[in-house]
């Protein structure tokens, strides 16, 4: 641990910076941070976690330190990359709201009080710059950027919708991760926060992305592996798109075994005709899709009856596009392609899932980090 300011009072807002040979832009970056925070009105201190930087950067942080209250260093001697220090820098900040930025002026510091404001209203409890929601851009990036950026973007849609999981700009309550087993690898820390983060919902706010200004770039081929292996292992996380994929899948194998078991008992038991059972079978199975979709895969907790029964209502009318959609299928497969009906049918059912499963969550349940507003 380096040198460090008295602690007299909790600051409200922690921005979290980690470098590695930045000594040309650090000054820079924690000023800009500085007059953003006083600007916004926000009380906040400044948390630099440094990996042994050889080029003097923890040297022009002393210096700003002696005439400023708010800035704490922290030099790593044995420990190296970005998301392990900035897991360092959640440990060590003070406020209850944090705030990750890049030390490059890659990230606008202008733009705090607009990521940290939603989380003191209590209008949610993650932000994310974004690049990628309608005002948010890139300025300076070559064509073979853009593509690789885009691709991982792509990619990390199992795991989150957040439009710009990867953008590394992002500020969080202090409970989102407290207590949370987090296991980042590589530069993707946010993406660990999404996939595993205890929050309602995420709200994005568009920027610029600017390349750095000075210095060297950290991105290769082995940040790329990392991240690919990172990504993988985000799959099975809870909150991650493609494990509630799964979930859902499960529920609806549970409501082939509803509609059946009702549709059995009203025409057996009941002796009623087999046409108005199957309606009855029908909707017996999606009240039981809704309820354990709401309950298990989206863990949607909203309890007012006007958000149930609107709820209700869309899960029923995308369920029956979905069953419009396999029929659809079923009958151009068999009649156009001629495949065998059952197989045909087994190609049905998964396109009517991915159009159930993607109308269920954009439309459907309020899911835990999926709305984006």
């Amino acid at each position: 641990m380096d040198g460090s300011p008295p602690v007299t009072s909790r600051p409200m807002v922690s921005v979290v910076i980690p470098t590695f040979n930045e000594r040309e832009n650090i000054a820079d970056v924690i000023n800009a941070v500085n007059s953003a925070l006083k600007e916004g009105g926000l009380d906040g201190e400044v948390v630099v976690i440094d990996d042994d930087s050889q080029d003097g950067t923890a040297d022009v942080i002393r210096g700003l330190m002696e005439g400023s209250s708010n800035v704490r260093l922290f030099v790593r001697k044995a420990e190296r990359g970005l998301a392990s220090a900035v897991m360092r820098g959640f440990g060590e900040a003070r406020g209850e709201v944090i705030c990750v930025m890049d030390a490059d002026m890659s990230h606008p510091p202008g733009l705090l009080p607009d990521l940290v404001r939603p989380i003191i209203d209590g209008r949610t409890d993650l932000v994310f710059a974004s690049r990628y929601v309608k005002g948010g851009g890139t300025e300076g990036w070559p064509l073979k950027r853009r593509v690789i950026s885009k691709g991982a973007t792509l990619l990390a849609r199992l795991v989150t919708p957040v439009r710009d999981p990867m953008s590394g700009y992002f500020a969080l309550r202090r409970g989102v991760i407290e207590g949370v087993p987090l296991d980042p690898k590589g530069y993707k820390i946010g993406l660990e926060v999404l996939a595993r983060g205890r929050y309602e919902n995420v709200v994005e706010v568009p920027y610029t992305f600017r390349d750095r200004r000075v210095g060297k770039s950290k991105m290769s081929g082995r940040v790329i592996g990392e991240y690919v292996s990172h990504l993988m292992g985000l799959l099975l996380a809870p909150r991650s798109t493609f494990m509630q994929f799964v979930k859902f899948s499960v529920v609806g194998l549970i409501g082939i075994v509803v509609n059946l078991a009702v549709l059995l008992l009203l025409v057996e038991k009941a002796g009623l005709w087999y046409m108005p059972a199957a309606i009855l079978a029908f909707c017996a199975a999606v009240t039981s899709n809704f309820v354990l979709n709401k309950v298990w895969t989206f863990k949607d907790r909203s309890t007012r009856p006007g958000h149930v029964v609107g709820g209700y209502m869309k899960f029923v009318i995308v369920s029956v596009a979905g069953l419009c959609l396999n029929l659809i299928v079923l009958y151009m497969l068999v009649e156009f392609l001629d495949l065998w009906y059952l197989f045909a049918q087994l190609l049905a059912i998964l396109s009517a899932s991915v159009l159930n499963f993607v109308g269920s969550k954009a439309l459907v349940f309020n899911a835990p980090g999926d709305a984006v507003r």
